[in-house]
């Protein structure tokens, strides 16, 4: 049960499960049964009907179906984005740590500045950012979080002329995940299981919005013969990449 302070870790679990079951369980049962439906739609024939009555009756059917089909899919949708932004709340409210005053603050501010100047005189040194922060406190990682990405983009200059025009900036979210799934090993228990829940949350969402998109398609008739496979690769690709960041 959600406290009066929000969600619990028991609720943030809970919501974890819901957002892993669509994947598995609720979108692919969904697929079935439109696909049943249209398969039955398009197949019906009533030899007391004409022809053109038995079209209008097959087209019927199958808009029923896919119609029906929208709204669970809209119900998944909307359950697994509650259930995420429950898992964020939670994690935000317990993994941030809770200063009690200005001068608390203050202090906390100190150390992380003190501990980026020593994590980037490593880092200056030649040290690897995975190796800096393998070897990082907590004050070291908090510090590193909203330095690093900076600190990595100014040394990754932009190349000239031609070579200019395939060069994208450097994507933070890499380095922040490993930052925080060290934050979450080094943070006191309740703490580093709501980073840790929240972690796996990212790992599952991307997957499972491009099974949802498939799935719209399938629905509203967009999706041709090859779309299934092309979905279900793409939500392994987002997979790939989430597990990889």
């Amino acid at each position: 049960m959600t406290s009066l302070t929000g969600p619990s870790i028991i609720d943030a679990q809970l919501a974890l499960a819901k957002v892993r079951r669509a994947r598995e369980t609720d979108l692919t049962g969904l697929r079935r049964r439109l696909d049943d439906a249209i398969g039955q739609a398009r197949t019906f024939r009533d030899p007391d009907l004409t022809d053109e009555a038995n079209a209008r009756r097959r087209m019927e059917l199958e808009r029923a179906a896919r119609e029906q089909a929208a709204v669970e899919l809209d119900g998944i949708e909307h359950a697994t984005n509650t259930a995420a932004e429950q898992i964020r709340t939670y994690a935000e409210r317990t993994s941030t740590p809770t200063l009690r005053d200005a001068t608390e603050q203050l202090l906390a501010e100190t150390r992380q500045g003190r501990a980026w100047d020593r994590a980037r005189a490593l880092l200056d040194s030649g040290r690897s950012s995975a190796d800096v922060i393998g070897s990082a406190d907590v004050d070291t990682l908090r510090a590193l979080r909203v330095e690093l990405p900076s600190y990595l983009a100014a040394r990754r200059s932009k190349p000239e002329g031609l070579a200019s025009l395939d060069w994208t900036e450097a994507d933070p979210d890499p380095v922040l995940r490993t930052i925080d799934r060290a934050l979450a090993d080094r943070l006191p228990q309740d703490q580093g299981a709501a980073l840790r829940i929240s972690l796996d949350l990212d790992q599952a969402e991307p997957g499972l919005r491009e099974t949802v998109a498939g799935l719209r398609r399938r629905v509203d008739g967009s999706a041709d013969d090859s779309d299934v496979l092309r979905s279900a690769i793409a939500a392994r690709f987002a997979d790939q990449a989430a597990a990889t960041h």
